[in-house]
């Protein structure tokens, strides 16, 4: 017993030359010549040139479309590297920007660091000096003391 072969029906054999891109009315003759066995090598040789033409428009129509989306790919990668140039450009000026202002606040820093040292140096100067007339008083008033001790013990 061999296997059951497929049924193909006239809508069948209609509906898929349309979808191959033949005119309806061909379409509905040519199914009918399929069914009465009337089809004639020119007619298969109309169908295969026919598909043919139309697989080769489909074809180059993909073959535009692809075109045109790889374009459009190198496109976006194109605009892409260059705005990761430009933010790549920002950050090194950023980081620059920044490296400048820190060398400025360390200068800033290191003049506020020798004022205070100097404002230091001087207090701890006149505070010597302060410390120096005061030791001079203290010894004249320990002249001063002793010469009247001296004095009184004398009268």
């Amino acid at each position: 017993m061999g296997l059951a072969q497929p049924v193909i029906t006239q809508q069948m054999v209609i509906a898929e030359l349309t979808k191959a891109g033949i005119n309806r009315e061909i379409a509905i003759d040519l199914s009918y010549r399929y069914y009465r066995n009337e089809l004639t090598y020119k007619d298969i040789e109309y169908l295969e040139t026919t598909f043919n033409l139309k697989l080769e428009k489909l074809e180059a129509s993909l073959k535009s479309d692809i075109r045109d989306l790889d374009n459009k790919v190198d496109n976006v990668r194109n605009e892409l590297k260059s705005d990761i140039r430009d933010l790549d450009n920002k950050i090194d000026n950023v980081r620059n920007e920044l490296k400048s202002d820190i060398k400025d606040l360390d200068n800033k820093i290191d003049t506020v660091e020798n004022n205070l040292n100097i404002k230091i140096d001087n207090v701890r100067n006149e505070l010597k000096s302060d410390i120096k007339d005061l030791d001079n008083k203290i010894d004249n008033v320990r002249n001063e003391l002793k010469s009247d001790i001296a004095s009184m013990s004398y009268e």
